[in-house]
């Protein structure tokens, strides 16, 4: 059985497959995908193997031509770009092997973040007990028994001919957090990522806040007084709506994704803007905006603890890894026509994803401590 798709994975890659055997590709495909989560593991290969390919070829169906290149062109990338362990792998010792270091498992990150108050005082979120932290400016700060930061008013402060007293929350490499903000906007604040925001929003023109790296917001809707997300590179004006921003310093650009209502984008020095609707991602590099037509679950899937990589160039894979899981990344060898696709949980130990990046065959692996050499094969 293993020789068979073996065989069939050749001939459609030296273009040789027939239509029929296109089509049994494109089905075992779909059935392999089916099983998202493990997608990429050896023993689940091997498994999903054994288990689909004398049933899909009972369900083969010649679909119509379009159709059937759309999905070719799908299967090309999973196969050549991805790499299917019983394709890819070498038989023979030539290939040098993942070296992976005896250490400490290198584990997920958590739910870790710093509070910093308008006084100066630092909180260490992850240590701190629940219930009330501190109360200012009109407003209580505790921990949720969920883990949850949480702003509640307690009293009306009116801020117009004042400043407002600012905090700042940051999580760092190796971390996530979530706060609900005091006009009860909900934030989700990814790894390496800070956060600026006044204490209380009353009596404010605009509720605006700062950010240095990616978050995913629910906004609370207030038509009299606009919810404003600034960046290094633009500003984001929004009455209430959900969308992510992924706004990191070190990133040659910024991401929009909306998933609902509308937001308007503007550049630093507002000479461009651009209104999105659900479902249209923006990226602002150099003052200038990109608009397009994206899948809204991979912008959010850090949120609902997935990696989700399609068709995503190894460097920026490797860029979220480090920032996930708190290691460095080295490069060695040429890395710009490496990608991958698959889905992974980002509750599970490093080791296990790297393994299956390393089923593309392209590049291998050097562990040593926290730090990752990424060699191409």
């Amino acid at each position: 059985m293993q020789k068979d798709a073996r065989e069939l994975l050749l001939k459609y890659k030296e273009g040789k497959a027939s239509a029929e055997e296109k089509a049994l590709l494109e089905n075992w495909l779909h059935n392999f995908n089916a099983e998202s989560e493990h997608a990429f593991s050896d023993e689940h290969l091997q498994a999903v193997h054994q288990q689909n390919w004398m049933a899909v070829k009972q369900q083969i169906r010649i679909r119509p031509s379009y159709r059937l290149w759309q999905k070719f062109t799908v299967a090309a990338t999973i196969i050549l770009c991805v790499g299917l362990a019983f394709y890819f792998y070498p038989e023979s010792g030539n290939t040098p092997a993942p070296q992976h270091v005896k250490t400490a498992p290198i584990i997920a990150g958590g739910s870790k973040a710093f509070l910093t108050l308008s006084n100066g005082k630092k909180i260490a979120l992850t240590e701190a007990s629940n219930g009330k932290l501190a109360e200012q400016s009109g407003i209580r700060i505790s921990k949720t028994a969920a883990g949850t930061l949480l702003y509640q008013i307690v009293a009306q402060k009116d801020q117009h001919n004042s400043r407002p007293d600012y905090n700042t929350i940051e999580t760092p490499k190796g971390g996530e957090y979530q706060l609900i903000l005091p006009d009860g906007s909900k934030v989700w604040l990814n790894a390496a990522s800070v956060l600026t925001f006044p204490a209380n929003f009353f009596g404010l023109k605009e509720r605006k806040v700062e950010l240095n790296g990616e978050a995913y917001f629910e906004i609370a809707k207030n038509k009299n007084a606009p919810f404003v997300v600034k960046s290094a590179r633009q500003e984001v004006k929004v009455l209430g709506t959900h969308f992510n921003i992924s706004a990191y310093a070190s990133e040659q650009s910024t991401t929009t994704t909306l998933l609902e209502g509308s937001v308007k984008i503007l550049n630093p020095e507002k000479t461009a803007n651009i209104i999105l609707k659900p479902g249209q991602g923006a990226t602002m590099n150099s003052g200038k905006i990109k608009v397009y037509e994206t899948d809204t679950e991979e912008a959010i899937a850090w949120k609902n603890g997935l990696f989700i990589f399609n068709e995503e160039n190894i460097r920026s894979i490797m860029k979220k890894i480090s920032r996930w899981y708190d290691v460095e990344v080295v490069f060695k060898g040429d890395m710009d026509q490496i990608y991958f696709v698959g889905n992974y949980s980002r509750s599970k130990n490093l080791e296990n994803l790297l393994k299956n990046i390393e089923l593309t065959g392209k590049v291998y692996f050097k562990i040593e401590g926290r730090r990752i050499e990424v060699i191409a094969k």
